[in-house]
């Protein structure tokens, strides 16, 4: 039998790059009219050429990434988790902005560690857990290998919730859950992925239901022994609690729903939208970006931004399945979870569907370390894409991908 290796041509995926080019561009014409025409402290100066700065630096590390060999990073996941750590205990030694010790100024550019902090736990959750596939069958059912999993996202989380930075540690928390229902494949895992589902779905309808309690414990219990900050606690009573300070903690979600409804079909048109042009909503090119895109694109403009990211996720999960190896599959399943879930988030609480954590919404907020990491967590996936489709043999009778976790076998 005669084998021939051929290379593959296509080894980018062109819709990931159609669907993050897409994403830039309605970004910049968002962010130009949540701040065109507005002065004042707050108001970021520049804010369109500095996010195109971003976006071109962010392409090229995304590029970089995409030609970088990711089985290095299985290698290196111990030092990048300790290094996140590290930057994630550097913060609490700079000077207090806005509100949170998040960021390291470094001159012109300002570093936020808990950004880096979640590419670094995707990638040590990943090496671990591939680990342990390679142990085969009689090693995965361990508790204790289930619990360095759960172990591994405590230091980040609880750090990075004490800066505090409660949307940021979510996120943490939930991609590990969202990797970890992609590894469970044995009986234990999947009864505790069901346990975790079953008391945050039962917590959050008891909140929802018997909201006057669920205030009093999140005032009485978790503000007073520093669990959360008091500005946080708000954010989560006002969903309970739509009434609650409507002129304070509840002033940004209820200009935010006015903001999307007042959208309708098809929008009130690009620098039209009365909130958006006046400036009503704070932080608007940051954590409330979708409502300027649903005040002045609609639902029309909305749908496409949602499917656009659909796209995204969906390619995300077949790069996935496609993996030569765990390691890769379980780090492109990580990205995806992490970029989902901030989506749904971000959106989810400029609709009133879900507490404002302060979770801006990927590709498409101002920023500058949290776009470049969202890059490179692409360029590292793409890179996934690439290696599964370099080579395959061929036959008179068989296909093999190379090195492949499929293969097609023809008579």
């Amino acid at each position: 039998m005669e084998y021939s290796i051929a290379k593959k041509r296509n080894t980018v995926d062109w819709s990931v790059i159609a669907a993050l080019v897409l994403l830039a561009i309605y970004s910049c014409i968002t962010l130009y009219s949540t701040t065109h025409g507005k002065t004042g402290a707050s108001v970021p100066s520049h804010i369109v050429e500095k996010q195109i700065l971003f976006e071109v630096v962010g392409f090229i590390g995304m590029g970089i990434a995409a030609k970088f060999d990711y089985r290095l990073l299985a290698k290196w996941s111990r030092w990048l988790y300790a290094l996140a750590v590290f930057l994630l205990l550097v913060v609490f030694a700079m000077p207090y902005r806005f509100g949170a010790h998040s960021w390291i100024p470094l001159g012109l550019f300002t570093l936020q560690p808990s950004e880096f902090a979640k590419l670094a736990l995707i990638i040590a959750e990943a090496a671990y857990m591939a680990k342990i596939d390679a142990l085969g069958d009689a090693s995965v059912g361990s508790w204790k290998k289930f619990g360095i999993i759960i172990g591994l996202v405590l230091p980040p989380f609880g750090l990075t919730l004490i800066e505090p930075a409660l949307g940021q540690a979510i996120v943490l928390f939930a991609t590990v859950f969202i990797m970890v229902m992609v590894f469970s494949k044995r009986w234990q895992f999947v009864v505790i992925v069901l346990l975790l589902f079953t008391v945050v779905l039962g917590v959050t309808m008891l909140a929802m239901n018997y909201p006057a309690q669920t205030t009093a414990f999140i005032n009485n219990v978790l503000v007073k022994h520093h669990l959360i900050k008091s500005f946080e606690a708000d954010r989560i009573i006002v969903w309970l609690n739509p009434n609650f300070q409507p002129m304070g903690a509840g002033y940004n979600v209820r200009l935010a729903q006015i903001a999307i409804g007042s959208g309708g079909v098809f929008g009130e048109g690009l620098l039209q939208g009365v909130l958006t042009s006046a400036g009503s909503i704070p932080n608007q090119w940051n954590d409330f970006i979708f409502t300027a895109v649903g005040e002045q694109f609609g639902f029309v403009g909305s749908t496409v931004l949602i499917v656009t990211f659909l796209v995204l996720f969906y390619r995300l999960s077949r790069i996935a399945a496609q993996s030569v190896d765990p390691f890769g599959a379980y780090v492109v399943m990580g990205v995806m979870g992490m970029f989902g879930f901030q989506v749904f988030e971000s959106i989810g609480m400029n609709m009133y569907l879900s507490p404002a954590t302060g979770i801006t919404l990927p590709f498409m907020s101002y920023g500058g370390s949290a776009l470049l990491i969202d890059y490179v967590a692409v360029g590292v996936a793409l890179q996934v894409f690439a290696r599964s489709r370099q080579t395959y043999f061929t036959s008179s009778e068989i296909t093999f991908e190379s090195p492949g976790i499929r293969a097609l076998f023809r008579g």
